[in-house]
């Protein structure tokens, strides 16, 4: 009998809790509804008996979460950040509660516009909710998603997201968030344009706030729908529904929205006044032991707030710089890929123009040959001059890119200092004398006579700014000199001038002429020509160099260039000095494993020798012209123009002349006939230059082989002098440098 009463007790206590549930959580949905309709006050209330009922029980929790939601929806989010972190520790994880407590904190931190922190809280609801079948929370989480997306301005997801969360949320009755789905949908026609959309969206939102009484969403909507009747040019509708919307506005605040607010915060500050009360009384229970463990543990615990709210602002700064140096990365790749079409660009079309280039250079030397009249003359001229201009412009713009790209290589090889001066001079003598000026060399004996740098890039700077001295110098003088400033150990500094006494340049000019495409004035190009490249390509190799170019200049007086290099000394500089040598001409020889060697010291010493002057050259006898006929040289050429116009040059100067279409034939045609010289193009159909000219040094290691090409010298002419070429001609070509080259291939030794 005793174990029956037990049995109907423990029934009893069982109902009694099952009632309490069923009665707390039919509160907190009345809370819910009321907070909806924006009765603040009967929603705390209830709230506040709800917790009452439930505070010794499980269900403690559940009613703390509407306390939060209360909070959020009111917009007092300091207070819901604070209660959601107080209730944290109460709820059982992997529970219906804790899938609640997550969607409550991505709505916070949606409003405090965290959205990283929002994105990852909603995936772990997401998460939780797989193992759910709570449909509700389900449809929650999906119109939070939506609102992230619409916070994030992700339209497209925005739109596709709350089409799709409508009708679950109509299917859960949860019309408030129905609604509000429906204004969210609105917004995001609004912000895509699609005007009509967002007017019918507007209106569905206003059907449902209306039968239902939310006024909050009631209000935003006419705000919205304002908006888009002034975006469609309905001013008048637009004001109507601002109007609607002030009404609504003020009804709320006659209804104590505010007011209820303020009251609200005081009800609530006077319960936590209550429950602080409580808490001092407990405290005054205990004794000064228990008071201290309690600070203790308060202090340890603002210390782990603290550091663990650092390491989340940590988290997210590495997580915003991870996108930003992403964004860096993919804006410096674009650039790249810029900068290479660009370059790539530059490259190809200045090669290819060339080819027509060698045309017109090639057949205004034929005419000017075949003795033309003087008014013929004039003209041919003319055109020989502007064809040499635009191959200066050619090269200035290929050496201009290859600098912008950073493509250029210096070298560090042995040569003559004073030779290679002495040479430039010489081949500037000409262009000077068109202007009835005087050159004038002046070089420190000091110097020594090798050096070890790059002689190219060095003739390349002194070229232009020579170039330019001769340009604007008329009936003057230039001086170019070469002084040795100081020698510490095995290097020694140069001191490199350009002096002419022409124009001068004004002093507010003097920084902005070394910049890309700039002169001194508009005028300039008109009177003088030019690209504007010249010196900003000098500036660049001179700093390449680890220098700087430097002007002193005055209008009327001149302008003097300067700069100072460092340059390594070779060790035989003392053995060079005291003997001369004559190199043999630069011919590759070839081991029996087919290797390429390039002889890099003199290979034949004779007696001392005074330096050479600067009209000097040691060189064999040239070929007298009856001596060519006795010479056959095979063109290899697919150009048709190109073929006609090397044939007839070399014919005129009595060569004996064949000509093939490709490297096929090239190869055929060696087999068959005893040539002298082949003069090979690179680029051809069947069977290019290079693999030509490494089939033929497999039946002729002695037979010259000159390449003319269009394309840049640097970048392949240690290529080419790998496969077998012996020398190489630039196309279009200058015809005393074309000779030249010829004769040397029939002689055995060159200058130094």
């Amino acid at each position: 009998m005793g174990g029956l009463c037990l049995a109907q007790s423990d029934d009893d206590a069982s109902l009694s809790i099952n009632s309490q549930q069923i009665a707390v959580e039919a509160m907190l949905e009345k809370a819910r509804l009321a907070l909806q309709k924006t009765d603040y006050e009967k929603a705390q209330d209830i709230v506040s008996s709800a917790i009452e009922i439930a505070k010794d029980s499980s269900l403690f929790a559940s009613t703390q979460l509407v306390q939060a939601e209360y909070f959020l929806i009111c917009n007092q989010l300091d207070l819901a950040e604070l209660k959601l972190s107080d209730i944290e520790q109460l709820i059982p994880e992997k529970s219906d509660s804790q899938i609640r407590l997550y969607l409550l904190k991505s709505n916070l931190l949606i409003k405090n516009k965290k959205i990283i922190d929002a994105d990852q809280t909603l995936n772990s609801a997401k998460i939780l909710i797989q193992n759910s079948s709570n449909q509700e929370l389900r449809a929650l989480q999906l119109f939070l998603r939506a609102q992230l997306n619409l916070e994030t301005k992700n339209l497209y997801e925005t739109v596709n997201g709350f089409r799709n969360v409508i009708p679950l949320l109509q299917k859960q009755q949860l019309h408030f968030y129905e609604s509000q789905a429906t204004l969210g949908l609105a917004k995001a026609y609004f912000e895509k344009q699609e005007l009509d959309e967002a007017n019918a969206a507007t209106n569905e939102a206003l059907r449902i706030s209306k039968n239902y009484g939310f006024i909050t969403t009631e209000q935003e909507t006419y705000s919205l729908k304002s908006s888009i009747a002034r975006a469609q040019g309905d001013y008048q509708k637009g004001l109507e529904y601002m109007d609607r919307y002030i009404e609504l506005k003020e009804s709320i605040d006659k209804n104590g929205d505010s007011g209820n607010a303020l009251a609200i915060r005081n009800k609530e500050n006077e319960n936590l006044k209550v429950e602080l009360a409580k808490k001092q009384k407990d405290l005054d229970r205990h004794d000064y032991t228990n008071i201290l463990f309690f600070v203790l543990l308060t202090l340890l615990s603002l210390l782990t707030m603290s550091l663990f709210k650092n390491n989340k602002f940590r988290l997210r700064a590495n997580k915003t710089l991870v996108v930003k140096n992403k964004s860096l990365i993919e804006e410096r790749d674009r650039a790249q890929d810029a900068a290479k079409i660009k370059a790539d660009f530059l490259s190809t079309i200045t090669h290819e123009l060339r080819t027509p280039m060698y045309a017109v250079t090639g057949l205004t030397h034929l005419l000017l040959e075949n003795t033309p009249r003087s008014d013929q003359k004039e003209h041919l001229e003319t055109l020989q001059s502007s064809g040499e201009y635009l191959l200066s412009l050619i090269d200035n713009i290929l050496n201009f890119n290859k600098l912008e790209a950073n493509k250029v290589e210096l070298e560090s090889i042995p040569f003559s200092l004073k030779k290679r001066i002495q040479d430039l001079t010489t081949s500037l003598e000409s262009q000077s004398r068109d202007r009835n000026n005087q050159l004038q060399l002046e070089f420190d004996d000091a110097i020594p006579s090798r050096i070890n740098g790059d002689p190219v890039k060095i003739t390349q700077i002194l070229i232009n700014l020579i170039g330019n001295a001769i340009k604007f110098t008329q009936n003057g003088n230039i001086w170019i000199r070469a002084n040795r400033v100081k020698q510490v150990d095995d290097r020694c500094l140069i001191r490199f001038e350009v002096e002419d006494n022409g124009k001068g340049i004004s002093e507010e000019k003097q920084v902005a002429i070394f910049e890309n495409f700039a002169q001194e004035e508009s005028s300039t190009t008109r009177e003088y020509g030019g690209t504007g490249l010249g010196l900003a390509i000098v500036k660049n190799l001179v700093e390449l160099m680890q220098s700087d170019i430097k002007l002193d200049s005055k209008l009327g007086r001149g302008s003097i260039f300067s700069f100072d290099i460092w340059f390594d000394l070779p060790d035989s500089n003392k053995f060079y000095d005291d003997y001369q040598p004559v190199k043999s001409i630069s011919k590759p020889k070839y081991t029996s494993d087919k290797e390429v060697v390039f002889p890099s010291e003199p290979s034949e010493i004779v007696a001392p020798v005074k330096t050479t002057s600067i009209n000097e050259v040691l060189s064999e006898k040239p070929l007298a012209p009856g001596e060519h006929l006795e010479k056959r040289i095979l063109v290899v050429e697919d150009n048709k123009i190109n073929q006609m116009i090397t044939r007839k040059i070399l014919e005129g100067k009595n060569f004996n002349c064949d000509v093939a279409n490709h490297g096929a034939e090239a190869l055929q045609k060696v087999q068959e006939t005893e040539y002298d010289l082949i003069l090979m193009d690179i680029h051809m159909p069947v069977m290019d230059g290079k693999k030509a000219t490494t089939e033929i040094r497999k039946l002729n290691r002695e037979i010259p082989i000159i390449a003319l090409t269009a394309v840049t010298l640097n970048d392949s002419e240690k290529e080419l002098y790998q496969i077998g070429f012996d020398d190489i001609i630039p196309k279009p070509f200058k015809m005393d440098e074309f000779f030249e080259k010829i004769q040397k291939a029939f002689t055995n030794y060159q200058v130094l």
